[in-house]
């Protein structure tokens, strides 16, 4: 549970980060960052949550970390492949 938090608080502030670059992906990170703060509501206040619940919320989990992935993509990794390409057909 505390590698899930500390993702939880970098997953929370990566649509700041997004914000200025893209703002409609950091729109769609929301509803996933919302719904893993709802796991931990439930997941403390509870003392048993079903193998559904568990394994939905692991679902979110990965496909959150898939569309962070994805979005670092996007904003940071094709400008920099994009101009080193240029780069290269300069020479």
């Amino acid at each position: 549970m505390d590698v899930f938090m500390v993702y939880l608080f970098v997953a929370t502030a990566t649509p700041l980060f997004l914000w200025n670059d893209s703002r409609k992906l950091a729109l769609w990170q929301t509803p996933f960052i919302a719904l893993l703060w709802t796991y931990v509501i439930l997941f403390m206040a509870y003392d048993s949550l079903s193998l559904f619940v568990h394994s939905f919320f692991i679902t979110v989990f990965i496909a959150n970390v898939i569309f962070a992935h994805y979005a670092a993509y996007i904003v940071w990794g094709r400008p920099y492949l994009a101009k080193r390409k240029m780069e290269k057909a300069k020479y």
